[in-house]
């Protein structure tokens, strides 16, 4: 089907050994480059939601993911005093509609089953960064850090807020940092657990939140959100292991939890790291043959964990796109720069929209759970508790059937319920007042970060 159609991929991260095992299950050719080793051990910890799970049981992963995670099921909310503010079980009922959890896992594990899963190896190399790109007639050939070039028909950017590729296209990076986050996984004593497997922990305060939860049996996965002065890339804070460790004591009285303070969880930590958190979209993902995706093109806080689950969708979108325009080439013969150029335009229409989505949805929970406004305050205490956990799962609902899935591989479990047009959800019966209700705790949200933005 592709001829001598080959994509190469800048990045060897969730982003780029996923697009390298969609593009195999596909029939696509590719090399992927990444700078480091594969399935290094940096970064802490990845979540998913049930369309992103779904997805990697399209691609044959999610067998090997299930075996390492457990799903998270409950989730508590605390305020500053350790008020326990609203308990939910909506996790449980999104599994139900959806037929997949939402979990945790770490980050080096999920790289290291996503590595396992690669067809043909060669294709990987690693030590081995794309310096320079050259745009030919008939394709591109990147040059590598150790002087190799490699020709191939697109390249993509799948290297991350820092991306080196975009760097080469030379387009501003519009990313704004207000936040920054101390990331890290703890063990997590069977015998005297911080906090029960299955289980999330969410405390608010002013100008600053936690998270910790127990998605893999014996580790907490835990984030700690400090609010800063706004700074704008390539300005946004670089943090020293120092820095972390000064941040940890310094709100070291901070609970996620009963019983446990982020004292006890950084003492327990296996690995940790603090970072600025940077927000924003690239204002064009594409030029000539070069395609920037995941982070290289679009960066949320991490809050609501929509990041990675946001780049999954970009590879679905982008891997559609090349196996119907490859299918339509005639006689097998190589898309044109203008064919491409299409492609990557109707990339931009599919993706950009839910980007932006996204962007404002991660950025508005932040806020809520750094409790900005006096009015989010009164959301978070007031409003939430109230809205039925079946409402809130059947948002997400919607929510996620504007998911992609890979429309060239089979589907192998289908969602218990039906979204229609409208956006009720429907199991057996319709529901328009999840969206009443949900509703009316979003305007607050929107009324609350609209007076802090001012």
């Amino acid at each position: 089907m592709t001829g001598d159609f080959k994509v190469l991929i800048a990045g060897g991260s969730l982003v780029g050994l996923t697009l390298a095992i969609s593009l195999e299950r596909a029939g696509i050719d590719y090399e992927l480059f990444e700078k480091e080793d594969f399935a290094p051990q940096l970064g802490a910890s990845i979540g998913f939601y049930p369309q992103s799970n779904q997805l990697m049981d399209q691609l044959g992963i999610w067998s090997d993911i299930e075996k390492v995670v457990v799903p998270l099921r409950e989730r508590y909310h605390f305020d500053e005093t350790g008020y326990c503010m609203e308990t939910s079980i909506a996790l449980q009922y999104l599994q139900h509609y959806l037929k997949y959890p939402t979990m945790f896992m770490e980050r080096s594990e999920m790289l290291r089953i996503l590595h396992n899963h690669i067809a043909d190896p060669r294709k990987l190399h690693s030590q081995s960064s794309v310096v320079a790109y050259e745009e030919t007639p008939d394709g591109i050939i990147v040059t590598t850090v150790d002087g190799q070039t490699f020709q191939g028909s697109i390249l993509i950017g799948a290297d991350g807020v820092h991306s080196r590729v975009r760097q080469l296209m030379a387009d501003r990076i519009p990313f704004t940092s207000e936040y920054k986050c101390l990331f890290a996984v703890s063990r997590n004593d069977p015998a005297t657990p911080f906090l029960p497997n299955g289980t999330v922990h969410n405390v608010y305060h002013q100008d600053h939140s936690a998270l910790a939860a127990t998605g893999v049996p014996g580790l907490v996965f835990w984030f700690l959100f400090i609010r800063t002065p706004i700074t704008r890339t390539p300005h946004c804070p670089r943090y020293t292991d120092a820095d972390a460790d000064a941040l940890a004591h310094e709100h070291g009285h901070v609970a996620p939890g009963p019983g446990y303070t982020i004292r006890d969880l950084w003492t327990a930590r296996v690995k940790g790291s603090l970072v600025s958190l940077e927000e924003g979209i690239v204002s064009q993902w594409s030029y000539g043959r070069v395609l920037l995706l995941g982070d290289a093109a679009h960066k949320v806080t991490p809050n609501a964990g929509f990041g990675g689950n946001l780049a999954l969708e970009g590879v679905a979108h982008l891997t559609n796109a090349l196996v119907a325009l490859l299918r339509d080439s005639s006689s097998g013969a190589a898309p044109t720069i203008v064919q491409l150029a299409a492609l990557f335009a109707e990339f931009d229409r599919n993706h950009r929209p839910r980007a932006t989505t996204v962007l404002g949805l991660s950025a508005t929970i932040t806020r809520y759970e750094a409790q900005q406004t006096g009015i989010l305050r009164f959301a978070a205490r007031y409003l939430s508790p109230v809205v039925p956990d079946r409402w809130k799962a059947a948002l997400f609902v919607r929510f996620a059937s504007g998911a992609p899935r890979l429309e060239f591989l089979p589907v192998k479990t289908v969602a218990a319920v039906e979204v229609d047009v409208e956006g009720s959800v429907r199991e057996g019966g319709g529901t328009g007042k999840a969206w009443l209700a949900v509703g009316l705790v979003g305007a607050v949200v929107a009324v609350g970060l609209a007076r802090f933005r001012k």
